[in-house]
């Protein structure tokens, strides 16, 4: 018969409406997703620093010398920063500003750093190992230097340190986490910064203790 399977005007209308309105909507997820992130990133660091000192300011962090696939992989987790961290580094010369997780995990290394495990916390006697990604957060590092100073906040106490070692040293080499005399922060990252692939050695920054503050 004449017309048999054909599709009426009005039902492609339908159809072409509903696209829209699902395209409309995968927008909107996408929009809202990317809110949620960056809403959930200022309020884990912003929770964090109120309890202590109500009023710092928190940015995005800058991702202008991050790898492409750094950049996508904490735009991907950063969302999943539901409670504060255990600390913030600063590196005021290098406008460093990291926040620090219990344990040196991808995931916590993608959306900051993590303390190594068996570390000491801040506060406590001994050597704080932190690590990071060459190609995210701890890129900054190829530009540290002696004498840098490198500021520690937790919920207590403000730590300021000093930079007193740089070295590049193979990943079997733990003496670089050993305690020194005076308490101490060890920063870690693979090395070279650009290296493809894995990169065969680390890149150590070890800090002295200087002055403790209670805000």
């Amino acid at each position: 018969m004449q017309g048999q399977g054909r599709t009426s005007p009005l039902g492609l209308r339908a159809v072409e409406y509903g696209c829209w309105a699902l395209g409309a909507a995968l927008v909107l997820f996408l929009l809202g997703s990317g809110a949620v992130a960056q809403y959930a990133y200022h309020s884990a660091l912003l929770a964090f620093d109120q309890d202590r000192r109500p009023g710092l300011d928190y940015r995005e962090p800058d991702q202008s010398l991050w790898a492409p696939a750094r950049v996508k992989s904490y735009q991907q987790q950063r969302w999943s920063l539901a409670t504060p961290p255990e600390a913030v580094v600063r590196i005021p010369r290098l406008g460093l500003e990291v926040p620090v997780f219990p344990g040196a995990t991808d995931f916590n290394m993608t959306r900051g750093a993590g303390r190594l495990e068996g570390s000491p916390r801040f506060g406590e006697p001994g050597n704080v190992g932190v690590s990071s990604h060459r190609d995210g957060w701890f890129r900054r590092l190829q530009d540290i230097e002696v004498g840098d100073e490198i500021v520690v906040d937790t919920r207590e106490h403000r730590f300021h340190y000093v930079v007193e070692e740089i070295r590049i040293t193979d990943p079997t080499d733990t003496t670089v986490l050993w305690p020194g005399a005076v308490p101490e922060v060890t920063l870690v990252t693979c090395y070279p910064f650009y290296f493809l692939g894995n990169a065969p050695q680390r890149f150590v920054v070890r800090a002295e203790l200087r002055a403790e503050e209670y805000p």
